[in-house]
């Protein structure tokens, strides 16, 4: 299995923050079609940047405000006045063992480019690939193969040429790009005796091109998502995404956050390269872990802020702290660029380390390495940073059978100043990976890391893990959830606590006696990806009875509202490839969405969209809930309440019929007494009742008040969950409220007070050890 590590570069074209004195230059620079923004006005220093609508770029994209008050244009420019051209993707040079068609000199913007094979060869790839806004085409390289050889045809990407025609161990293949276009990936490979290519697929680029975030996020999340599997310690061994590698239970990640912070980055600049680092700290400390973190910030020389040599580079407070205080004003006395020293501080610590550990040893050698490297991508001092990759390769032994444990990502942003040919010398080539992106501007790079770990790419039965992502489906944000079907309708909801057990309502199902017609749908049942499942055997807690206090004037009664339900099969935690067929449907936010009707093989902006098949939610006072709590590992289950039920009015949520999340605030301590004090003015429902915790024990939250949501009929049974770094917990389930909202019909409930309460899992811990004990681990109460 391969788990890339990532070192991450993501580079800013920014320019100077200050501004030199001298006549200001002209004003008449307006672009046709476009718009501009000015870094420091109209004085001398100033940079222009032209901006074009999606599907056109500018030209030229950049002018300086010179100190003799003129307005220079790159060499490369040869418009005089500004102008939005249309953008346009590069032809196929050679297509070799087929045709494709139409034949242009390059292709517009939403155009299609269609492939066919000769007869005796197999199309890989895609047949039918279009033309996207960004000057990218979308899909994938087209090849057609016989399969005679022992390597695979590598092909021929668009607007390539290949030199080589033999595909056998050890045979070599060379590509460069027509016309004005650049090269990214390798430009040679070699035929391994794995049957593999070694290096990247080589692709052919306009100049002006740029990569969309949701081109770069599940690049770099698969790296980072990978990263969360090998160094899981809980992980058992298997395969992914077609990527082997023995995982190590002992693993762990040093993560190296590299901040550029010299004069050609500005503070604001820099304040966004801390969020980013940020965003990563979050998500990298939400997952049980091991990890160590280094921030470094640099300009002439590099400032080690946090070494993870140190005790405090485990623990995130310290790292969360340390980060925040990096500060722009630590380099104003060095203005260059020196990433060779960035780097090279890496390395030196990687040596320490290592000299501490001892080379040959397993806590050496198993150890991945991701360097975070944000900056604006120009080494103004210290010479190539090359050498000192070369040498963390080096101490870190990367070969051939060693290289999941590095991946040099090469990231720009903007479309101005910023080099292809220097990025992909940096990025990591290896087959099947794209390691060198360039981003349109700052936005599209904070919202890249806001959803750079990807989730959907975890294929172990990590618990409480939700697809967070601004286009997951309500059923992807909970892939707990799950829809009961006692009989014929849908009548209670319940969640996921393992790949075979739900955790629900006794009173879903104490009138229900043919066992045999339950049912329970995993995923969206309003969709072909739910699933139905039968139900195999039922634990519901012998002490529920509705009737119990009857007797004292109180028709329903819900103490021990709990049940288990084992599944007939265990449930498929894993993930899948979804696309829609979309065709033409122009524009939202700004942005194009394509497709082709009937291909099924695009999505957004040409992308396969990741489903987010079932995942189990974590359940308080277990190992799993413990490590994604990232507590102590002699923690106690009241440890686990004080954290999670750790104010007077706790933030919460429970899914509705619908399947959204809607939100509450469960209530303890004095505000909890308030909360239930409205079962006694509710007359209608107890006319005599004097003692609101005759009704709601000590075993039920209590939520309704304020703006909280109200579970309508139907809901109970339900997980009710928090959300602790981006990990989400059950700490009860939807029991029963004062009336039910939904019911239309009722004219006198709109003036009745409405409060929900629902069971406290940390109230019926025995139960659940008693039944689930060797289906999940349990810590000391």
């Amino acid at each position: 299995m391969h788990y890339p590590l990532a070192v991450l570069l993501c580079l800013l074209p920014l320019y100077p923050g200050s501004a030199a004195t001298g006549p200001s230059c002209p004003q008449n620079v307006n672009i046709s079609g476009g718009t501009f923004t000015l870094s420091h006005g109209w004085t001398p220093g100033s940079v222009l940047t032209y901006f074009c609508p999606l599907g056109y770029y500018p030209v030229p994209a950049t002018r300086l405000c010179k100190h003799n008050g003129q307005w220079q244009t790159p060499l490369r420019a040869t418009h005089l006045k500004a102008v939005c051209k249309p953008v346009r993707c590069p032809a196929p040079v050679s297509f070799e063992n087929g045709v494709y068609s139409p034949r242009l000199g390059s292709h517009p913007v939403g155009s299609n480019l269609s492939f066919e094979c000769e007869d005796g060869f197999t199309l890989r790839g895609s047949p039918v690939r279009q033309c996207r806004p960004n000057g990218m085409w979308d899909g994938e390289t087209t090849v057609c193969d016989n399969g005679a050889s022992f390597c695979p045809n590598p092909g021929i990407s668009v607007g390539a040429v290949r030199t080589g025609s033999r595909f056998d161990l050890g045979d070599k293949v060379s590509y460069r790009c027509s016309s004005s276009l650049v090269l990214t990936g390798s430009a040679e490979r070699e035929c391994q005796d794995d049957g593999v290519w070694s290096g990247t697929e080589p692709i052919c680029r306009q100049p002006y091109s740029y990569d969309f975030p949701e081109d770069v996020a599940p690049a770099l999340g698969t790296s980072l998502t990978h990263l969360v599997g090998t160094t899981n310690p809980t992980q058992q061994k298997h395969e992914n995404l077609g990527r082997k590698i023995q995982i190590q239970r002992s693993g762990h990640l040093n993560l190296y956050l590299l901040l550029d912070a010299s004069q050609s980055v500005t503070e604001d600049d820099f304040h966004v390269f801390k969020e980013c680092a940020s965003l990563m700290v979050d998500r990298i400390f939400s997952f049980e872990i091991n990890v160590s973190v280094a921030i470094i910030t640099f300009a002439s020389k590099p400032k080690i802020i946090m070494s993870v040599l140190h005790g405090n580079s485990r623990d995130e407070t310290e790292v969360s702290n340390s980060l925040e205080k990096a500060s722009y004003k630590d380099h104003e006395n060095g203005t260059g660029t020196n990433t060779y020293e960035a780097l090279n501080s890496v390395y030196i610590m990687m040596n320490n380390q290592m000299q501490r550990l001892g080379m040959q040893t397993m806590a050496w050698q198993e150890i991945r390495h991701a360097i975070i490297l944000l900056t604006d991508g120009k080494s103004n001092m210290g010479g190539s940073p090359k050498p000192a990759i070369n040498n963390i390769k080096e101490i870190l032994n990367i070969n051939q059978k060693r290289n999941d444990y590095l991946d040099i990502y090469a990231i720009g942003v903007g479309q101005v100043d910023v080099d292809w040919r220097e990025l992909n010398e940096l990025g990591s080539k290896k087959d099947g990976e794209r390691h060198a992106f360039i981003l349109q501007d700052k936005d599209a790079l904070y919202q890249v890391f806001e959803h750079m770990l990807d989730v959907t790419r975890l294929t172990d039965p990590i618990c409480g893990v939700g697809n967070m992502s601004a286009n997951a489906s309500a059923q992807e944000r909970t892939p707990w959830h799950v829809t009961i079907k006692p009989k014929s309708h849908a009548t209670c909801r319940g969640a996921l606590i393992s790949d075979q057990w739900v955790l629900t309502a006794a009173h879903c199902f104490h009138s229900a006696e043919q066992q045999d017609l339950w049912r329970i749908i995993v995923g969206d049942p309003n969709s072909p990806n739910g699933k139905e499942f039968q139900v195999e055997s039922k634990v519901i807690s012998s002490g529920f009875n509705a009737h119990a206090k009857k007797d004292k004037g109180i028709k329903e009664f819900y103490g021990d509202d709990i049940a288990l339900l084992k599944l007939s099969q265990k449930v498929k935690m894993s993930t899948h490839a979804r696309c829609q067929s979309l065709g033409w449907v122009g524009t939202q936010l700004g942005r194009v969405f394509w497709g082709i009707p009937g291909e099924g093989v695009m999505c957004r902006w040409g992308l396969r969209d990741h489903h987010l098949l079932p995942r189990p939610i974590c359940l308080p006072c277990t190992v799993g809930a413990n490590l994604a709590l990232r507590r102590p590992l002699d923690s106690t289950c009241r440890d686990h309440e004080s954290k999670l039920l750790d104010t007077q009015s706790i933030p919460a949520h429970f899914v509705d019929l619908d399947g959204s999340k809607q939100n509450i605030n469960l209530k303890t301590g004095v505000e909890r007494a308030s909360c239930i004090s409205a079962v006694i003015q509710d007359k209608t429902s107890f006319p005599n009742l004097t003692d609101a915790t005759e009704v709601v024990t000590d075993q039920f939250l209590c939520s309704g008040t304020g703006k909280d949501a109200h579970p309508c009929k139907g809901v109970s049974g339900g997980a009710v969950f928090l959300e602790r770094k981006f990990r989400f917990f059950q700490v009860g389930l939807v029991s029963w409220g004062l009336y039910d909202p939904c019911d239309k019909s009722s004219t006198k409930s709109r003036k009745r007070i409405q409060r929900d309460f629902h069971i406290n899992l940390f109230r019926l811990q025995p139960w659940l050890r008693q039944h689930l004990q060797g289906v999940l681990n349990f810590v000391p109460l």
